[in-house]
């Protein structure tokens, strides 16, 4: 990580104080600070120094600092001069808009996870909830694609149109527009709504109808408006951060440029424990019925919620998440893996699978793996490297995004995979692959070889041959699950067994 910054022209800024070069001017402070008795300027730079090492050390630990030209424009993208101070204020500035707690300045576990996404460095998988085209108490006139929130964000919103059609059994409904795009990330047409926590609804009209319609127009309803704020700052769901909205008369909202004619709302990153009466569920509240893993010849083993929280994370690591059926083939490759081979070293599904899967491990086992991942931005070193055979050099360490993954609670998982994961544990997948108990995609193999992509043929002559390196059998074409992304392979050991040989029995 280097000690001084890139101005976007060119332009080098030295080093923040304390650091032994000249403060650039960005870090001279202005005439508020001037004014300050020097026991407060005394504070104020030590905070400065504190949240500067802080942040040198997150920035290699965390991986970000190969990323600083993207959060630069994301906390000010009108600042044209940075040093680590000024990136501390701007930081502290950004957590406090957010609703962000501490605000503290520092990018480190809480906020860096946040900040990545709204810079656009990385897709966040928990803004996945799609808001539907409507519902009791809403319709949703905002692109479809710009329907994406949290789903915690998704259920204040649910409980506050619940509660509207309550009070309003025949209308007007709530015109909900923009929420945030799938992952999250910079949303054309929008400074902000790049988190999951930011919603924009129409002020409500007297008239019952919806459309476009400012306060300042002849229709607006300032008690009907006003109602609705009422609501969404008293939701048990998601506390309220900040409200803008112009008209002045209206409690509880902040005027802010451009925001005549729309409510921007904006949830707190974090729920508190709901205070109050559960509210309206995005899907059933009851503990799904798991199945029972069976084999020929093996003790049956009985999946638990455990299993089930880290199926869908391998799922998300290993297939991206999707219900289809490379993510049906996967699972079952780990089912008759651990019923067939490995149930005698882990006790529990949950544990095979973390120990197997790349994504999930804490730490990455292969030095292949971590050679090839060694040099990405988001790639946390834990200390130490690997030794013969391999190359000097390597570091240990894991991805980020996995490190993330790993820590992501059930609720926050999309629900793709946690549906996925939910059938495929109560025995409700059929299994596409036979006996297989190895993937793997020859197609990159072939790529890491030659420096290319293989045409049908040569992956096929390919993956024959590394199959017979292996000692495996390629359990050859089946319709609908494209190989290219996994391959699937049985162990000739297994061969002779009746396929299928596994099963999973319904609770």
């Amino acid at each position: 990580m280097p000690t001084a910054w890139n101005h976007p022209e060119g332009a080098r800024l030295a080093a923040p104080p304390g650091a032994g070069a000249r403060p650039s001017r960005a870090a001279v402070p202005d005439a508020r600070v001037a004014r300050l008795s020097p026991h407060s300027r005394g504070a104020r730079a030590r905070r400065v120094q504190d949240t500067t090492a802080r942040n040198r050390a997150y920035a290699r630990s965390l991986g970000w600092g190969h990323h600083l030209p993207a959060l630069r424009r994301a906390l000010n993208s009108r600042r044209t001069q940075w040093d680590w101070a000024a990136l501390g204020d701007e930081t502290m500035k950004w957590q406090a808009a957010q609703g962000i707690s501490p605000a503290d300045g520092d990018i480190g576990a809480t906020t860096w996870p946040l900040l990545r996404t709204a810079a656009g460095v990385a897709k966040d998988p928990a803004v996945s909830f799609q808001l539907p085209a409507s519902g009791p108490g809403f319709r949703a006139s905002g692109r479809p694609a710009h329907r994406f929130g949290r789903p915690e964000t998704g259920r204040a919103l649910l409980a506050v149109a619940a509660a509207w059609s309550r009070a309003h059994p025949k209308g007007p409904v709530l015109d909900i527009r923009d929420l945030s795009r799938s992952g999250g990330g910079p949303l054309p047409g929008h400074v902000s709504h790049r988190l999951g926590f930011d919603v924009d609804i129409r002020p409500v009209k007297s008239n019952g109808r919806q459309g476009p319609l400012s306060w300042r127009q002849p229709g607006y309803s300032r008690a009907l408006t006003q109602e609705l704020v009422d609501l969404l700052r008293g939701n048990q769901v998601l506390p309220v951060h900040a409200i803008f909205f112009n008209d002045p008369e209206v409690r509880g909202v902040r005027p802010l440029k451009g925001h005549d004619n729309h409510l921007h709302v904006r949830f707190a990153p974090h729920a508190p424990t709901p205070r109050g009466p559960e509210p309206p569920a995005l899907e059933v509240a009851a503990a799904p019925r798991l199945g029972i893993l069976t084999a020929q010849g093996k003790a049956p083993y009985r999946f638990t919620a455990e299993d089930l929280e880290w199926t869908a994370r391998f799922v998300i690591g290993e297939s991206g998440g999707r219900d289809d059926a490379d993510s049906h083939a996967v699972i079952w490759a780990m089912f008759n893996r651990y019923a067939l081979l490995t149930r005698p070293y882990y006790r529990t599904f949950n544990a095979f699978l973390r120990a197997y899967s790349t994504p999930l491990q804490p730490v990455l086992k292969s030095w292949g793996a971590s050679r090839r991942n060694m040099n990405r931005p988001d790639y946390v070193r834990t200390g130490g490297t690997f030794g013969p055979p391999a190359p000097p050099g390597i570091p240990r360490g894991q991805r980020r995004a996995y490190l993330d993954l790993q820590q992501r609670p059930w609720s926050q998982l999309p629900a793709s995979a946690r549906s996925v994961a939910t059938r495929a544990l109560g025995g409700a997948i059929a299994n596409p692959i036979g006996n297989a108990t190895e993937f793997g995609s020859t197609y990159v193999y072939f790529h890491d070889a030659n420096h290319r992509y293989p045409n049908p043929e040569e992956w096929r002559r390919f993956t024959d041959k590394y199959a017979a390196s292996m000692s495996w059998q390629w359990i050859g074409p089946v319709q609908g699950l494209d190989q290219n992304k996994n391959t699937f392979f049985v162990q000739r050991r297994l061969a002779g067994l009746p396929v299928p040989a596994v099963r999973v029995q319904a609770a």
